[in-house]
């Protein structure tokens, strides 16, 4: 045990959190991994040394998602996909952007088009080279419509030719901006310069090159097991079944840059309760322990361990508008306005979090000058907590409705957190609005997707990480044509903005972050989202390792080293 006085601090702590999630009416549903319960682990707090492996334990707080890039939409899936696929460009150790598959690139003056050269010694799995043409396939099939990938618009947020008219306006696909002249040459063609495209052709899951010929051969299958699924990144998946709740990664002894890869196993388990976090790090079986958040954050306070940081990533409602109620503009209004968030990241989270009155986070995305988003607007905040107003629009909402009282649902994924941050919204709603009654109803983070992308829920508790330094990945998922426009939202001034930031004003910093202040107030005076937080990430981390990240704040697991 790391320490026995901290260890009895944190049995009080576990013995209260019990006590008011019981009260909470928690309850978390799905199955966990114990991470306990196996002895034969290794020890967390050993150092490997030169002749042992040298493997990370870490959870997963969602169960494995497809594995094809084009798919899937789950966050932590798509940290399979980046480790063990790689893109054009890439990370280094530092989380600089660095050079992927492509050795180098060539770029127009106009900075409208790359020419990648595919380096040789790039290698799947199964001994294919890896192609020009793997990254034509894949790209293609992202905008295609009949595929309706959730990511379907990334080609166009890239700024690729074209790629909005092919995957939503009925264009052609021998429109898009890509062509493969040869197998070891890539071409991508942008209609606007964009500052962010080598950044997204690292970071996104989406973007990552697929063998069509592989692809071909598994048919509805792929992606969705070992057997079906091929690597050329650093690592390969060696352990995962359907259902399963562990799934291990070995290192690609093959991919082209092996010997700048010091760790050799990664052993993932499926844990998306918070006490079993605390024992796995506690017993030694986890290395890492992410997010960390309420009374925990305290008992760790002190720890070496401990490591605070900022994040890109906001927390929010999604109100369903193809529901009659929901789309009743006083109901989201009062909704929005009588929920008190600082009581939620100063109770419940506790880890650094900041209520948000906005949805573009602060500290994040600067501009040319380094000047950042929220700073450059001024800081506006929207609907912010006011009781008696929210009464008053749940009375006209009432009235306009035709109803003295009302039930919706809550619509969340099994988590500790978000199970304690749903209890909380439903007393607060039901004590400011007399007669709302909210049922809660928690399900797994996949079928969450599932229900929300079939439109068939009220509200939606959510979150959203950027996927690049830019306004614009907080505005573009709610333009109508956007299939992570879960509630159907759809305001043509919202649009008309949208298309002018992506083209007219491409090359105007004043006048896009103009535009998208004008966004952000247009969907938030519509009360179609309502934000909660912006997340902060307290983790801990086993502190004989060093843990690099890129700007992001994402662990590069992949460049994990001895200290």
């Amino acid at each position: 045990m790391k320490n026995l006085k901290r260890l009895l601090a944190l049995l009080m702590c576990l013995a209260v959190l019990t006590t008011m999630l019981a009260g909470c009416n928690s309850n978390n549903g799905g199955t966990s991994a114990d991470p306990s319960a196996s002895a034969s682990e290794p020890d967390a707090s050993e150092s490997p040394s030169a002749d042992e492996p040298f493997v990370l334990n870490l959870p997963m707080p969602e169960e494995l998602n497809t594995v094809d890039p084009t798919l899937n939409a789950s966050a932590y899936t798509m940290q399979f996909i980046t480790l063990t696929n790689m893109g054009l460009m890439a990370f280094d150790d530092n989380g600089d952007v660095t050079y992927g598959m492509a050795d180098t690139y060539d770029m127009s003056e106009d900075g409208l088009t790359y020419t990648f050269h595919i380096r040789d010694d790039a290698y799947w799995t199964n001994g294919d080279k890896v192609t020009a043409n793997d990254f034509l396939f894949s790209w293609q099939r992202l905008v295609d419509p009949e595929v309706a990938a959730p990511y379907a618009f990334m080609l166009g947020v890239c700024g690729v030719a074209n790629a909005f008219g092919v995957a939503y306006g009925g264009a052609p696909m021998d429109t898009l901006g890509v062509s493969a002249p040869d197998e070891s040459t890539f071409v991508v063609t942008l209609d606007s310069p964009k500052s962010y495209f080598l950044y997204l052709a690292a970071l996104s899951s989406v973007l990552m090159p697929i063998n069509e010929a592989f692809f071909n051969e598994a048919g509805d299958q792929f992606g969705l097991d070992i057997d079906n699924y091929l690597a050329c990144g650093p690592f390969v998946i060696s352990d995962w079944e359907v259902g399963a709740t562990n799934y291990q990664l070995t290192k690609n002894e093959d991919f082209y840059d092996a010997d700048a890869i010091e760790v050799d196993e990664i052993n993932f388990s499926f844990i998306s309760d918070a006490q079993q976090l605390i024992l796995g790090w506690e017993n030694d079986t986890l290395d890492y322990v992410n997010p960390l958040s309420g009374d925990y954050v305290s008992v760790y306070r002190e720890d070496p361990a401990l490591y605070l940081s900022d994040m890109a990533a906001m927390f929010f409602l999604s109100f369903n508008y193809m529901d009659e109620s929901i789309a009743n503009d006083n109901l989201r209004m009062a909704l929005s306005l009588s929920i008190d968030k600082q009581a939620i990241v100063d109770n419940i989270l506790n880890n650094g979090s900041r209520a948000a009155d906005y949805i573009i986070p602060a500290a994040f995305a600067p501009d040319s000058e380094g000047v950042t988003f929220r700073e450059n607007v001024g800081n506006p905040t929207y609907n912010t907590y006011d009781v008696d107003a929210a009464a008053a629009y749940w009375e006209t909402a009432k009235e306009e409705l035709g109803v003295d009282s009302l039930t919706l649902e809550l619509l969340y994924n099994e988590d500790t957190v978000l199970s304690s941050v749903c209890a909380f919204l439903q007393s607060e709603w039901q004590n400011a609005l007399p007669g709302l009654t909210i049922e809660l109803k928690q399900t797994t983070y996949n079928n969450r997707l599932e229900i929300m992308g079939a439109g068939e829920y009220q509200v939606g508790l959510t979150r959203w990480y950027a996927d690049y330094q830019d306004p614009l990945t907080y505005l573009d998922m709610w333009i109508a044509t956007s299939s992570f426009n879960y509630g159907g939202y759809s305001n043509e001034a919202y649009d008309a903005l949208y298309e002018s930031v992506i083209g007219e004003l491409a090359l105007d910093e004043d006048g896009r972050i103009a535009a998208m202040e004008e966004m952000e107030a247009i969907i938030l005076g519509d009360a179609a989202i309502c934000p909660l937080y912006q997340l902060a990430s307290a983790s801990l981390q086993n502190p004989d390792y060093n843990w690099p990240r890129n700007v992001a704040g994402l662990v590069l697991y992949q460049f994990v080293s001895e200290k």
